[in-house]
Formats: C-alpha cells, sequence, structure tokens
C-alpha cells in the first residue's frame, strides 16, 4: 500500500538471518516477495493482508506542538511531511484550533496563525495518498514531523484521517 498492489511473500528473515513465519509492526526483516514489478515498491509502503488492508489518505487531522520557528505557520503554509521513512510534500490546509499543553482544553478556535511553543489541531493534506493510522491505533504509524527549510518545525500524531 498505497500502490494497491498485490504479492505474494515467498519467504520471510530477520536481519540475522533467521526464518521467520510473521513479523509484528517494529521489527525489521527481510522479504523475498514474487507476483509484483520491484518498481512499484517505495520506502512508505505497507504490506498488509488483501482483507485488512491499512487506510491510505491524502488529508488527515493532527495533534502537533509548534517549536521554536522564525516565522509562523498560516493556512497554506507548505511543509515536507516526515513519517517513518518517508518524506512527502504537504501543505497545512487548515488551523482548526489551539491548544493548553497542560490539560488539552481548546484555547482559540480557528486561529490565524500559529507560533512558537502552540500546540494546535491542523488539517495537513498531502500530494499523494499515503499509508496513515490514527495514533491511538499504531503509534508508530500515527506519528508525524513537519519540516519547512531543513527545520523540524512541528511534531505530533494523527487525530483523523478524512
Amino acid at each position: 500500500m498505497p500502490g494497491g498492489t498485490t504479492a505474494m511473500v515467498k519467504s520471510m528473515t530477520t536481519v540475522d538471518d533467521k526464518s521467520v513465519d510473521y513479523s509484528v509492526a517494529g521489527e525489521q526483516c527481510i522479504l523475498v516477495m514474487g507476483g509484483t514489478d520491484q518498481t512499484k515498491i517505495h520506502n512508505g509502503n505497507v504490506i498488509c493482508e488483501p482483507h485488512s488492508r491499512v487506510r491510505t489518505t491524502l488529508k488527515f487531522k493532527a495533534r502537533v506542538l509548534v517549536f521554536n520557528i522564525d516565522i509562523p505557520i498560516t493556512k497554506g503554509f507548505p511543509i515536507d511531511l516526515h513519517y517513518q521513512t518517508v518524506n512527502e510534500p504537504a501543505i497545512i490546509s487548515r488551523l482548526i484550533s489551539t491548544h493548553s499543553k497542560s490539560n488539552g482544553q481548546v484555547l482559540k478556535s480557528k486561529p490565524r496563525c500559529l507560533t512558537k511553543n502552540q500546540v494546535a489541531l491542523i488539517e495537513i493534506k498531502c500530494e499523494r495518498a499515503i499509508c496513515l493510522e490514527l495514533f491511538k491505533d499504531s503509534k508508530s504509524l500515527g506519528r508525524i514531523t513537519c519540516r519547512y527549510g531543513g527545520n523540524t518545525i512541528a511534531a505530533g500524531m494523527v487525530i483523523e484521517i478524512t
């Protein structure tokens, strides 16, 4: 995923060459696959069973902590979205609300901009479909980092997939 390509896993080994029947989230393994074109497999693809596919999306909501930034973040702000080993161009399509760091209470709805050290709920729109899960369901697939101009400007968790 997200290519929607179907393949057959012929064998699976751990990085220290032990043959295994299964692997769980977070483990590194080596797969020998057949029935697919290798050029369609990229960083960020997720292998899953055909009957329980990982969600793919172009747009999602995330709760982020804005780091020490020089310019405020506004609607339409371009970012490099990092999750797992993937780097995708995206934009912050909506600033939904700012929240208290201590108790998560909404401080302001529809803020005009985000400045350093704010916690905010934002909507991010990607240029192409990506595999994501909600943070509450999968911590590793639900974490994101936002970068701009080579600097990390925010990090957070996926709250809602739209």
